[in-house]
């Protein structure tokens, strides 16, 4: 699951710093993790925010807040938003 145009600058969701926002471009693991994140809303074009770092991490997603913990089979990427 990858986003059409990936933009210049990638990384993994937990390399966000508090109140960074970014889009999601894609999600890379198995199959029933990455289903059950898209499941809570982490899907490709998803926009969030970093809340906390750690593990787990807390973040905003349409207008919730939840705290993932992933696993070494899972990643999301993230670009960062550019705040103009």
């Amino acid at each position: 699951m990858i986003a059409p145009g990936l933009p210049e600058t990638v990384l993994p969701i937990d390399q966000l710093r508090p109140d960074e926002e970014a889009s999601v471009v894609e999600l890379v693991g198995n199959g029933p993790e990455v289903h059950r994140l898209s499941e809570m809303g982490l899907r490709v074009g998803a926009l969030v925010r970093m809340v906390r770092q750690g593990a787990p991490c807390l973040l905003a997603l349409d207008g919730k807040r939840f705290s993932i913990r992933l696993s070494e089979d899972v990643d999301v990427l993230v670009a960062a938003t550019v705040s103009a």
